[in-house]
């Protein structure tokens, strides 16, 4: 018998002041009925080495597909108002860029990251197909590669983006947001703990109606839980096969 469930978070979110996930913990551990371990990640391949040992994950995209589709967890719920958007950046010396000037560009990017190709279909929707994709090993690869005008145009993860300080930032042009509500978080919970599903299903869509979630939440940087829909995992899994 489950004496106490682990709770693991993408290591993007827990990079910067971990002690919001604590907090989150503790609000857990107040209602729900068995214990909850916060189990920190040091990188993606120490999260992803250690996820069979987990009962609840806050995943990223990519991630809770291979969750739902590979170990049978069951996806709950996601913030209503976060989603993982790109921003696109150009070299300062380009004058005014806009969307149609990535037409037949080059542009340096993550190339295996699902960002991208949502973003990348958004262009090809509006008629606009970059030449040469520059592959970067990282999203921080894509500024450096833009700001040293090795490619023109990036694309760039918008969380990492809005992280970078204002000297970093100020190295390339941010001209233009994606805003494709797709991509998104959302906390996953394994076959081991499924006993307790319908009670941690409850306490996190109600959490934002009472003042100590709302806080805890809103350190988040999260509104509010809502349930996640089959179709927006279909979604999902769609960009994963492009």
């Amino acid at each position: 018998m489950t004496s106490k469930l682990t709770l693991m978070v993408c290591p993007h979110d827990t990079a910067r002041k971990p002690e919001r996930w604590f907090r989150f913990v503790q609000y857990l551990n107040h209602h729900l009925a068995i214990g909850v371990h916060l189990e920190i990640s040091l990188d993606f391949n120490d999260f992803r080495r250690h996820l069979d040992a987990a009962d609840i994950v806050y995943a990223n995209p990519a991630d809770t597909i291979q969750l739902v589709k590979h170990k049978g967890f069951s996806c709950l719920v996601r913030p209503k108002n976060l989603y993982d958007e790109v921003v696109f950046i150009a070299h300062p010396d380009i004058p005014n860029p806009t969307l149609e000037s990535l037409q037949s560009a080059t542009i340096a990017t993550v190339n295996s990251m699902l960002p991208t190709k949502v973003a990348l279909q958004n262009l090809k929707k509006h008629g606009i197909e970059p030449a040469i994709l520059r592959d970067n090993a990282s999203w921080l690869g894509v500024v450096n590669s833009v700001a040293k005008n090795d490619a023109a145009f990036g694309i760039v993860y918008k969380d990492t983006f809005d992280e970078l300080s204002q000297k970093s930032k100020e190295m390339v042009n941010a001209f233009a947001t994606s805003d494709e509500k797709v991509l998104f978080h959302s906390i996953n919970i394994s076959p081991n703990a499924i006993a307790y599903e319908n009670e941690l299903d409850r306490i996190l869509l109600e959490m934002d109606a009472d003042p100590v979630g709302k806080d805890v939440l809103q350190e988040l940087h999260i509104e509010q839980w809502c349930k996640t829909k089959q179709d927006e995992i279909d979604a999902i899994e769609h960009f994963l096969c492009l």
